[in-house]
């Protein structure tokens, strides 16, 4: 029993559990690992480290690239993240404006710029099974192209039907950067290095989502809502570019790497022993021959800007498409939905809102309200600074506590940080009745972003590690089940507010808060024994993706 986590002895290897650190602590003492010695390990700060999954030898697997070819495919989803984020709630602060303009109900421009969630939610599932069929490249280009033509078509809208057609193509494009880049982490990251990068990616969600619409409120103020999708537009073309030079294709059997190794080394041994004794320059001379061949050259920059790399399964569309459904009887599945998905929610009400909860409290002008988000930027920025570092370095840690033995519910330690969003929305309801000046308002929107960034990338991690290879498909699930709660929700929730009171709403979105955080408790206790149930029951979770050790 480590910190906690109940052991399960049902299974020889649990997935997920593995060496992690080439050194432990035994009684207080640190004593090296015998099994990490012929495993491949980090470097520098990291020499230490157990490289999980084991890298194969090919130098086209992703895990064996060089760090500029990593970094520069990473930050390229990383900025297209980030308008990813913006595009959603970039015109909240005006919705108030907006129902003026179009002589409607808040609700009515809330819902009707809200298409953009039903089309990620359609979506989402069928990118995913697109993405396994043919690649991730593709899907990303097509994504970004889509966002970029749909931000044009956005602002030449002339009424509310057009928009509602745009904002739905633009959730097409976006659900791409909302699951898929978790996928791409898995791929081209060992365990000790996604913690971050994870934190990082949902980060620069955040900020789009936070940025968005402070910027565009300025926008909407002093020029139109249109002129808010035109200035978008521009990062966005530049992002369609960098997705075509920067991010290659990521998909890569290794598997099947890591056994053509073996057989070459088998081949080689065989050689070894029929071979007569030869003198020892011949033996060399030899051994660079055989050397020479058995790998594949490294793929040349051009060869990776194709954008069709042809099917990477046989299997039918139809059949991957239904592969996610099984998982729905995974507890993790349930348990991402609602510390992830359903925070998502309650989190993206609040922009949504806005427009209403500061236009009744404190009589604010869009741009007043866009100012607003400042806070969550500063929550974000906070979460970043202080998880960023300790979401790697403390699994690293706590591994090296546990004998070296590394356990994916480490990561939810950091889930914790989902009480300060408790505390953000009942401080904002509890001042609020109490007259509580706009800093306060803001202040409770720091704690909210703060504790999205930190707990969203931890139990994102958590899904990679004990899922890896079918996180893609629970990745999947869960964000279609939280964009269809928030489509569903911008019918009301701005009605909501004005019938309930902010308070009301907002103590009620603090209990929501609440519930899923304790969903990580038994997560965290029985989390192993959870991995070894679905193990031993193959059948129920067909996946079909080849699982690495």
């Amino acid at each position: 029993m480590a910190f906690g986590i109940l052991e399960d002895y049902s299974v020889e290897k649990v997935p997920g559990t593995g060496l992690l650190s080439d050194q432990g602590i035994v009684h207080g003492h640190e004593v090296n690992i015998d099994e990490a010695k012929d495993l491949k390990r980090g470097t520098g700060k990291y020499a230490h480290v157990v490289l999980i999954p084991q890298p194969s030898d090919d130098p086209r697997d992703p895990l064996n690239w060089p760090s500029w070819k990593k970094e520069a495919c990473f930050w390229t989803l990383v900025f297209a993240a980030s308008l990813d984020g913006a595009l959603s709630p970039m015109v909240g602060p005006g919705y108030v404006l907006l129902a003026k303009q179009f002589n409607v109900s808040v609700d009515n421009v809330t819902s009707s710029f809200g298409f953009i969630l039903l089309g990620l939610g359609i979506f989402m599932l069928a990118q995913n099974a697109l993405a396994v069929k043919f690649g991730h490249r593709i899907v990303y280009l097509v994504s970004v192209s889509l966002m970029f033509i749909s931000c044009i078509w956005c602002a030449l809208s002339p009424n509310l039907a057009s928009i509602r057609a745009s904002r739905l193509f633009q959730g097409f494009g976006m659900s791409a950067l909302q699951s898929l880049v978790a996928s791409t982490l898995e791929q081209i990251y060992c365990v000790h290095e996604r913690g971050s990068r994870s934190v990082i990616w949902s980060f620069s969600i955040m900020a789009g989502i936070t940025l968005g619409p402070l910027i565009c409120s300025y926008v909407i103020q002093n020029l139109s809502w249109e002129f808010g999708f035109w200035f978008v537009s521009i990062p966005l073309g530049m992002t369609v570019i960098g997705v075509f030079f920067f991010v290659p294709e990521t998909t890569f059997n290794r598997q099947e790497a890591i056994r053509m190794s073996k057989k070459r080394e088998t081949d080689r041994s065989s050689v070894d022993k029929e071979k007569p004794e030869v003198s020892e320059a011949e033996d060399v001379e030899s051994m660079g021959d055989r050397s020479s061949s058995p790998l594949p050259a490294p793929p040349s920059y051009p060869s990776q800007l194709k954008i069709w790399h042809g099917s990477f399964t046989d299997e039918s569309i139809f059949r991957i498409f239904l592969r996610p459904f099984p998982f729905l009887l995974s507890p993790v599945t349930w348990f991402l939905f609602l510390s992830h998905g359903m925070q998502t929610v309650w989190l993206s009400l609040v922009p949504l809102c806005s427009s209403t909860i500061f236009t009744l409290e404190y009589n604010f002008n869009a741009a007043q309200i866009g100012l607003t988000n400042l806070g969550g930027i500063v929550g974000i920025v906070l979460a970043m600074a202080v998880t960023g570092p300790l979401n790697d370095l403390g699994v690293v840690w706590m591994s090296k506590r546990n004998r070296g033995m590394y356990e994916p519910e480490f990561r939810l330690v950091f889930m914790l940080s989902m009480l300060f969003g408790v505390f953000g929305y009942v401080g904002w309801a509890v001042g609020n009745d109490h007259r509580m000046p706009w800093i306060g308002a803001v202040a409770c929107i720091t704690m909210l972003n703060f504790s999205m960034v930190v707990s969203g990338s931890a139990a994102v991690t958590y899904l990679l590690d004990t899922h890896r290879a079918n996180a893609l498909h629970i990745f999947a699930l869960s964000n279609f089940g939280k964009n269809m709660v928030l489509y569903a929700s911008t019918f009301f929730a701005n009605g909501m507010v004005l019938s309930r009171g902010v308070k009301v709403s907002l103590l009620i979105l603090g209990a929501c808060q609440a519930v899923c955080w304790l969903a990580s408790v038994p997560m965290y206790v029985f989390g192993k024994r959870v991995r070894a149930f679905i193990a031993r029951h193959p059948e129920l979770f067909r996946g079909d993706l080849p699982v690495e050790g």
